[in-house]
């Protein structure tokens, strides 16, 4: 499995202060990684013997960078997991193993690894596959059929998806909209009904940062972690802002839609 696949931590320099807690949570949490880490920056490295950084250079755009540092990777498939996507759990190592297994057997280009609560299903909308359970086939309709949660890409196809210029939400977007004309499968694992957080083989905090601050529920997990959380080079989420984002993401889906049509006419 080694030589097949890696993981990638992708990045960039304006993010070096996440870096130390993103590991301490990794290396607690999955001492017995299999996969070569590699961090994906611009012009700094991390200072880590486990952990290869590859620099893709003066920072020139997000899809630009990313195919940079690709280009810089021998394994054919590699897990994508983003900077402040803490993990808080022991990965499940079998059904990762599945997974590339499954994205081999059906030449698949990107497997999602991260399970969203079910009102979710019109942004990861799948079908089962006969015989395959957990994996599923992403329709070709599904909003974020490319995004960039923690999902096992196959390397050249990621590559081959991601047009220079973009921003990494252009992408989600725009690689969507591409991937509708693909034949190719598009997969994804079955949501674990009844489940209202982010899970999957990878357990992990969606997301530590919000446009660059801190997010109340990272303070909390690193309080309970014991890690160390540097707040003095971010600003942190107001208790104000915590309460109305919490809000937000409990009521359901088609209101959470109407709440963003009616702010978005303000």
């Amino acid at each position: 499995m080694e030589c097949q696949c890696a993981m990638l931590v992708l990045s960039c320099d304006k993010y070096a202060d996440i870096w130390p807690v993103f590991f301490e949570f990794l290396f607690k949490h999955w001492k017995d990684c299999p996969y070569k880490i590699y961090l994906g920056s611009n012009t700094i490295s991390f200072d880590n013997p486990k952990v290869k950084t590859i620099l893709s250079g003066t920072p020139k755009d997000w899809s630009t960078d990313t195919r940079s540092i690709l280009e810089q990777i021998d394994e054919e498939y590699v897990i994508v997991i983003l900077e402040d996507y803490f993990i808080y759990a022991h990965p499940d190592q079998a059904l990762l193993n599945s997974a590339v297994n499954f994205m081999k057997k059906h030449q698949s280009v990107f497997m999602r690894l991260a399970c969203f609560p079910e009102d979710h299903f019109i942004d990861y909308a799948y079908d089962p596959m006969p015989n395959e359970h957990p994996f599923v086939a992403t329709r070709k309709e599904a909003r974020y059929r490319v995004n960039l949660q923690t999902g096992l890409w196959h390397k050249k196809s990621f590559y081959e998806l991601i047009i220079p210029g973009e921003s990494p939400w252009e992408f989600e977007h725009k690689a969507t909209e591409r991937s509708r004309t693909d034949t190719r499968l598009y997969s994804g694992l079955a949501v674990t009904p009844g489940l209202r957080y982010v899970h999957g083989p990878i357990p992990y905090l969606c997301t530590a940062l919000s446009r660059g601050v801190w997010m109340l529920d990272a303070i909390e997990l690193c309080r309970k972690e014991g890690i160390v959380l540097n707040t003095g080079k971010r600003p942190v989420e107001t208790k104000w802002a915590y309460i109305n984002r919490r809000w937000y993401h409990i009521m359901p889906f088609g209101w959470r839609k109407y709440v963003d049509f009616i702010f978005s006419k303000w």
